[in-house]
């Protein structure tokens, strides 16, 4: 018998999932300022957040974490004159306002700051959503051609912005020249491996690319960066929905997303339908990626039972931030890998040639990696879908469905309408998110093929209750032809 080590599980997650997916399962607490911060910080090189930001309201756990004599010191030293008052309650009075409007997720330590990036002096390399950022600059800098959208929005922040967000950090950071900014160089896509999956990060960036744009030309560009911290979020989750089937198979999971807040209906059960489809497509994936490492390590010995159950046994369970408890949980479902196996291969047979066991070898660490892994990759997607508003509900993990919210109407229409579009058919629109992103609403062909089926009734509502949401939210134009017309937010919104 052949002796070859086994798999530890830890390394090998993040190397060949994680790292390739560029995203990471210890972060599903990222909020959009985070998820902002990160990927302009990944895009440009410049000034970043002053100390006196921090030194007004960082905090360790219940205290300042800079007292009010040190703290008056730098405030002396401020590039513009910062008046505060004299009296000790009413600057700390002032210390948790100005926290409240800096920092609305109150993520600012001594160590770390995270800001609602309003002006580009305080984007901080924050690394709470890096993976994220990482990810998306290289979509919209290696794939979009972003860098004029970036150049084009530094220059915007630095100018005076009607929200008290830019007033406050401008006056904080003291005049900033847009030419301190440049433009990083982002490392390749890891998973672009194919014109297929090429053609799908070219999307995700031009999505990225008009998001940027938006902050460029908005009345507010607050609100544009609102958007565009969305427009990031949405990019990681439909990568983690569509590359993993679009490197096995080639083609987009089908993913039914509902409009209606109901639960009970046949539609609803055809859209819970699409998320299983969409996490055993990740599994298939993460599974002909194991194969491929069991038959790299195993080699002539893949056909050897007893050297595939010792691999087996050699195995080092998933254990990132596990406490002991668990690993002696992990410990105890290792040793029972070698009866896995048996079930999972058929009885031997003298007619046949001996079998090639890297795919069953590959099914029993599957599981093993999915039991073992305190938090996994379905809820770090189920956290970021949910917030970007593409599933419901919002808590709990009965009746998940895809859903489309309103707070991520803006980012599908800038998804599919391109810069020189003032509009497009609501069709047309329809059309577009299918084929490049797989999201469907309406009757098509894939709606019609789900189990269970929707009714076209009940299809034909959904689609038309979208058109409705896009008509009151002022981003579609509805005609007495009953023809409905999608608005481009670049155009409606540049009102400078």
């Amino acid at each position: 018998m052949t002796f070859v080590a086994g798999i530890e599980l830890t390394p090998w997650f993040r190397e060949n999932v994680t790292d390739t997916l560029v995203f990471s399962t210890a972060t599903t607490n990222a909020e959009p300022v985070h998820v902002l911060n990160g990927f302009l910080a990944q895009c440009l090189v410049g000034p970043r957040a002053p100390k006196l930001a921090s030194a007004l309201i960082a905090r360790n756990s219940s205290s300042w974490a800079t007292a009010e004599q040190p703290l008056r010191q730098v405030l002396a030293r401020a590039p513009i004159p910062f008046k505060v008052p004299a009296c000790s309650a009413e600057l700390d009075s002032v210390r948790h306002l100005l926290r409240a409007l800096l920092a609305g997720d109150k993520a600012v330590f001594a160590s770390m700051q995270s800001y609602q990036v309003a002006h580009p002096a305080f984007i901080t390399n924050d690394r709470t959503g890096a993976a994220m950022g990482i990810l998306c600059a290289s979509l919209l800098l290696n794939h979009a051609s972003g860098a004029g959208a970036l150049t084009s929005l530094v220059e915007r922040l630095c100018e005076t912005q009607p929200n008290p967000y830019w007033v406050l950090q401008s006056a904080l950071a003291g005049p900033i020249d847009p030419s301190n900014f440049s433009i990083s160089e982002v490392r390749p896509v890891p998973w672009v491996t194919n014109h297929v999956t090429e053609e799908f990060a070219n999307n995700l960036g031009s999505l990225l690319r008009r998001a940027v744009q938006l902050g460029s030309v908005a009345a507010d560009s607050l609100d544009a960066l609102k958007v565009l911290a969305n427009a990031i979020e949405f990019v990681c989750v439909l990568a983690y929905a569509q590359v993993p089937n679009l490197s096995v198979t080639g083609s987009l999971t089908p993913l039914l997303a509902v409009v209606s807040p109901d639960a009970d209906t046949v539609l609803d059960s055809s859209a819970r339908g699409s998320l299983p489809l969409m996490h055993s497509a990740m599994d298939n994936w993460i599974a002909s990626r194991l194969q491929r490492t069991v038959r790299e390590r195993l080699g002539d010995a893949v056909q050897d039972k007893n050297a595939a159950e010792a691999f087996l046994l050699q195995t080092v369970p998933f254990s990132a931030g596990a406490k002991e408890k668990r690993l002696e949980r992990s410990r105890l479902l290792v040793e029972k890998t070698p009866e896995a196996l048996e079930r999972l291969t058929p009885k031997a047979s003298t007619t046949h040639a001996p079998q090639d066991l890297s795919g069953p070898v590959a099914l029993v660490l599957l599981d093993l990696l999915k039991t073992t892994m305190a938090q996994s990759y379905s809820q770090w997607f189920d956290h970021h879908a949910r917030r970007c508003g593409f599933l419901a509900p919002r808590r709990g993990n009965t009746s998940k469905r895809f859903c489309i919210e309103a707070n991520l109407i803006t980012t599908l229409i800038l998804a599919v309408l391109e810069e020189q579009e003032s509009e497009v058919s609501y069709d047309e629109f329809l059309t577009r998110l299918e084929t490049r992103f797989g999201i469907v609403v309406g009757p098509t062909e894939q709606t019609r093929s789900m189990a269970p089926r929707a009714s076209e009734s009940e299809l034909e509502s959904n689609r038309d209750v979208l058109a409705d949401l896009l008509t009151r939210l002022g981003l579609a134009r509805a005609y007495s032809d009953n023809t409905t017309e999608v608005l481009n937010p670049l155009k409606i919104w540049n009102v400078r």
